[in-house]
């Protein structure tokens, strides 16, 4: 007997050593939180999961109808009886899962997570669990399975989110926005029973590779649940992915104890921080709305490389939202713009597939990723001359070129690294670099890069004398500094406007920098009344209050020529160091004589201001 229970003791104590080791491994790789401690993430889904990089989100459903926020607005914007019967008239005949599929896939996309069920509790798949379906509107086809299948043929991740949440089932015991029923009605066994049927049947009838939940926050939902709603979906299938929102520990990995479940965290509407130890996955909307809303503003491309590369650079995953339209296509401009993401990648991908982030951390204009002995620089802004960054330790360069281009000189300084810039970025919305070692990047340590000489002006630092019109004003003040060029078509929205008066506008540096070039575009299209300025003049201060000139450029009266032109405006200067900038450009004011419009109020149209 004694023997015995030395026995039990030792294993006891290997169990209880066990336990520890994977609760301490937990905060690395995730997995069933405090009350399933062997339960871990399945490392190779998540390294394959990593290593894709790019996903589609998809939100739709009923409430395309309307163009309002898909959950949000039941019982707030649109009466909850007319959202919960939308559904009847839902009929979106142009949907196509191929074309759907083909779009992510030129994109540069790997997988796609749509929406199954969002908070309004209309499910996108024929459950038998419910009525409330898209096999019950007059669309009747089961469109997740639709895409799933196309997923398959195509290559691409198929995905599902699931709102934990549910304001439309009557078991579900919280309420939202005007909702008159009371919450003592509800029975969280008996939905919670209904939840787990539907994560069945993703899981074996729709074949889903992760499960992206949502709607934890609700009291309705405790921890507990969370770690049994995990082990329950891994028992179905252990190489699934599930995201930290099954649990109530959605805290952006700032969580380090690791006791609540999921295997994967999830920043929502921003680029997470710097943590490529920890998985994680930017969820970010290609427009401003979740679902599909007329005429929503869409990032230009340039933001859209942006959130790419610095989401890269940071560690994570990107899951970029597009919003179908209530016709089941999704919207042309939204599908140009990712076709030219998909250019972009398949140029540079392979500084964002299957890489790590740094080793240096990245910021506004700069983010690094790397693959073995090659470290990828991503600059969204040129640095002045050249680009300083802090020396490789016990690493020797073999080349540093950019990627797909020319090779660049470099030389090193203590502790510096100084890599020689182009005078002109090789790509205008992202430039890629490579930087070959003799040795893997792999035990580095992250850095943060050190000052470089970047003059980047944010529209917060820029006041206009006078607002352009209404008709021309593109993105306001952001127009200017974009570092996107408006065409000769005055009309493309990339243009500030003003009616028969100046140009004036002040730019704050927030410090003395030193500048020796201000430069400005400006269209001539006479036929609409659109004319060059007869003047473009710099003025410099100090304190915005005493301002010199200079320099100034002058054009004079306009002359009569037919089609429309573009043309940069530059003043050039010996270096001094300035902190407020004043442009001012003489406009025309009143078409000439010999115009056809002689008399009438003349247009002076601006982008892009550029500061050196």
């Amino acid at each position: 007997m004694r023997t015995f229970g030395n026995i039990k003791i030792i294993t006891v104590l290997i169990l209880i050593a066990l336990s520890l080791y994977s609760s301490t491994n937990a905060q690395a790789v995730g997995g069933g939180g405090e009350g399933n401690p062997i339960l871990k993430t399945n490392a190779q889904s998540l390294k394959n999961w990593q290593d894709m990089r790019f996903g589609m989100f998809i939100h739709w459903g009923p409430v395309s109808l309307r163009g309002t926020e898909i959950g949000w607005s039941r019982a707030t914007e649109v009466p909850m009886n007319e959202y919960d019967n939308l559904y009847k008239e839902f009929n979106p005949a142009l949907f196509n899962a191929k074309e759907w599929v083909a779009t992510a896939k030129a994109a540069g996309m790997k997988y796609i997570v749509i929406v199954s069920k969002h908070h309004d509790g209309f499910c996108m798949f024929d459950s038998k669990y419910t009525d409330h379906k898209i096999t019950n509107t007059p669309f009747k086809r089961d469109v997740l399975k639709e895409l799933s299948d196309e997923c398959r043929k195509q290559g691409i991740m198929f995905c599902t989110y699931y709102s934990i949440l549910d304001w439309y089932q009557p078991f579900y015991t919280t309420r939202h926005g005007a909702d008159p029923r009371p919450v003592f009605s509800g029975d969280m066994f008996r939905y919670v029973e209904y939840l787990k049927n539907q994560i069945n049947e993703l899981i074996t009838k729709y074949k889903t590779n992760l499960l992206w939940f949502d709607g934890e926050w609700e009291n309705s939902w405790t921890h507990e649940n969370g770690m049994d709603l995990y082990a329950y979906a891994k028992k179905l299938n252990d190489k699934i992915l599930i995201n930290n929102r099954v649990d109530k520990g959605n805290i952006y990995y700032k969580d380090k104890a690791s006791v609540y479940a999921g295997d994967f965290d999830t920043p929502e509407q921003e680029i997470g921080e710097f943590n490529p130890n920890v998985p994680w996955e930017s969820c970010i909307t290609i427009c401003n709305q979740w679902a599909w809303k007329p005429n929503d503003k869409m990032k230009s491309l340039k933001e859209c490389i942006k959130t790419l590369v610095r989401t890269s650079g940071g560690g994570g995953n990107l899951l970029f939202n597009v919003g179908p339209m209530l016709d089941g296509r999704i919207e042309q401009r939204q599908i140009d713009r990712l076709k030219e993401m998909g250019a972009w990648l398949k140029k540079y991908g392979e500084s964002i597939y299957g890489t790590q982030g740094g080793p240096y951390k990245p910021n506004e204009w700069f983010s690094s990723t790397n693959k073995d002995n090659r470290i990828y620089i991503h600059l969204t802004t040129l640095p002045r001359n050249v680009l300083v960054l802090n020396n490789l330790p016990d690493r020797l360069i073999k080349n540093i070129q950019i990627l797909k281009g020319d090779k660049l000189t470099w030389k090193t300084e203590e502790s510096r690294l100084l890599i020689d810039m182009p005078l002109k970025m090789a790509d205008e919305n992202c430039m890629v670099i490579v930087i070959e070692l003799d040795k893997p990047v792999k035990g580095i340590q992250a850095m943060d890069i050190p000052q470089n000489l970047i003059l980047d002006v944010d529209s917060e630092s820029i006041k206009l004398k006078s607002n352009p019109s209404p008709k021309y004003a593109g993105d306001g003040v952001k127009t200017l500094i974009d570092k996107e060029r408006g065409s000769d078509s005055f009309s493309d929205g990339g243009w500030l406007g003003f009616e028969g008066e100046d140009f004036e506008a002040t730019i704050d540096l927030k410090t003395q920098k030193p500048i020796s070039k201000v430069k400005a575009g400006f269209l001539d299209d006479q036929n609409s009344w659109i004319f060059f300025p007869k003047t473009f003049e710099v003025f410099v201060s100090n304190d915005d209050k005493d301002y010199k000139s200079a320099g100034k450029v002058t054009l004079g009266e306009p002359k009569g020529n037919n089609g429309a032109s573009v043309k940069d405006l530059e003043v050039k200067f010996k270096t001094m160091d300035v902190r407020y900038i004043k442009i001012k450009a003489e406009g025309v004011k009143t078409c000439p004589d010999w115009h056809k419009g002689a008399g009438g109020k003349a247009w002076i149209f601006i982008d892009e201001i550029m500061i050196d």
